[in-house]
């Protein structure tokens, strides 16, 4: 067993110091606990202490595109960024989780190289459509936390679904959690139209090829389709537009959305100067698209933040003077949690409820993970991720964990950094020892 001493927690909305005695559950949170015999105490000094952060949308590429990331990379880069669980998208590995079988297929392979706790999404596809019912039963009884769809994609092995086709999901499977990567089909094909080759290849000109419009149209096709019993998620939202037509569903259906680092601290202003390091899908879009995020974020109407974590190599797909040619994707899952509490709690003042909603909690209750995951109820899981909040932390993306060796934050200092991350009990990652478990140690985590 282990007591954390001189913890900075959150306590029923409260903010005290505390210890924590845990083994792989908590088992008591109390004011100077004295060890039993054989205890390992560990002194804080005040540090703070919040539930495990999760990170709800990952693409860690496992198996089948591994020279992107696999699983040990990508969830070593997750324990270095305070993160206890991770959720990895279905799309990008081969064969993509559309049925019982794959999941299987893809758990054989990642279980023995996953540092943190993970869980899984499902996915549907064009050529899964009609869907068997079965099939589809079976992979969410299986304790996938939803099925993503794409309403347009750049992918040979997971193709976008129409508007007609998602219409007929929600009004077969009303039970299901369906996510989705909302971008209109048209509107972007037809933007790139309008642009010449020479136009498509600065780095100015890609967030007119993925317009606000094309969003906002995609967003509001899905919602028209949407039945009072359906549950719909939107990933990586990154306009106004996009957000106000969400938060006026949120009145009739059962909808979150999600926003990523990235949209709340960039615009396409930014674009001709990090290139590739930005280069992401939906691309950042202007200042009052940012703006209105990190309002929502601080007023509480955003669900949650994950990262979309999906790197590459740096050099030879990221560094193109033809912008067009430059990979659509960001790692990220090492630096959401520094970000974020460097920004918004200690910067801008959001409270530690709201941080703490924002980071696991919320994640956790859409998902059916809580409260195993996501709080620090007697009982539940020991995920803890500990936030030295007076110990700066200076960007070096070439010491990131990823397999993808940039960022559009290198060189940025944070005013925080991650001292430890604890895993269903055992310190995952130490500051000063760094990482402490062996691959194999996280768990598939199952929806209940």
């Amino acid at each position: 067993m282990i007591i954390l001493k001189n913890a900075f927690i959150l306590d029923e909305e409260k903010t005290k110091i505390s210890d924590i005695l845990f083994n792989e559950k908590i088992l008591q949170i109390e004011k100077d606990l004295k060890p039993a015999k054989g205890t390992q105490v560990i002194d804080l000094h005040g540090k703070l202490l919040v539930p495990g952060c999760i990170d709800a949308h990952v693409h860690f590429n496992d198996p089948g595109f591994t020279d992107h990331e696999d699983f040990t990379s990508g969830t070593t880069a997750a324990a270095c960024g305070g993160i206890t669980t991770v959720i990895d998208m279905p799309c990008t590995s081969i064969p993509a989780v559309t049925n019982v079988e794959n999941l299987n297929k893809k758990l054989s392979v990642i279980k023995s190289k996953a540092q943190i706790d993970f869980a899984l999404w499902g996915g549907i596809r064009k050529n899964d459509v009609p869907l068997n019912e079965k099939m589809m039963q079976e992979l969410w009884e299986a304790g996938v936390v939803g099925f993503k769809i794409y309403t347009i994609s750049g992918m040979e092995t997971f193709a976008a679904l129409s508007y007609k086709d998602i219409q007929k999901v929600f009004k077969q499977f009303p039970e299901i959690l369906f996510a989705f990567h909302a971008e209109d089909e048209s509107i972007i094909n037809n933007s790139i139209c309008k642009l010449t080759h020479e136009q498509m290849k600065l780095p100015e000109n890609y967030v007119k090829t993925r317009p606000v419009k094309a969003e906002v149209k995609a967003v509001k096709n899905i919602l028209s389709s949407l039945g009072k019993k359906n549950k719909a998620h939107f990933v990586h939202i990154s306009s106004k537009e996009a957000a106000e037509l969400i938060l006026e569903s949120k009145k009739q259906f059962k909808v979150t959305f999600e926003s990523c680092p990235h949209y709340l601290q960039f615009t396409s202003e930014d674009l001709p100067i990090l290139r590739g390091r930005l280069k992401t899908a939906p691309p950042v879009k202007y200042d009052e698209d940012r703006d209105f995020l990190r309002k929502c974020l601080k007023t509480g109407v955003l669900d949650f933040v994950t990262t979309d974590h999906a790197g590459s190599d740096y050099e030879t797909e990221k560094k193109f003077k033809d912008f067009s040619k430059v990979y659509n994707g960001i790692p990220g899952t090492e630096l959401m949690i520094p970000y974020l509490f460097s920004e918004f709690y200690l910067k801008e003042k959001v409270d530690l409820i709201r941080m703490v909603q924002l980071t696991s909690e919320n994640a956790a209750k859409r998902y059916g993970l809580y409260p195993k995951k996501g709080s620090l109820q007697i009982g539940t899981d020991a995920d803890f991720t500990i936030i030295d909040l007076n110990k700066p932390y200076l960007v070096d993306e070439s010491k990131l964990h990823s397999k993808g060796k940039y960022s559009p934050f290198n060189n940025t200092e944070f005013s925080c950094s991650i001292d430890k991350t604890v895993v269903r009990g055992k310190i995952v990652f130490d500051s000063e020892k760094g990482i402490l478990q062996k691959p194999g140690y996280g768990k598939f985590i199952r929806r209940s």
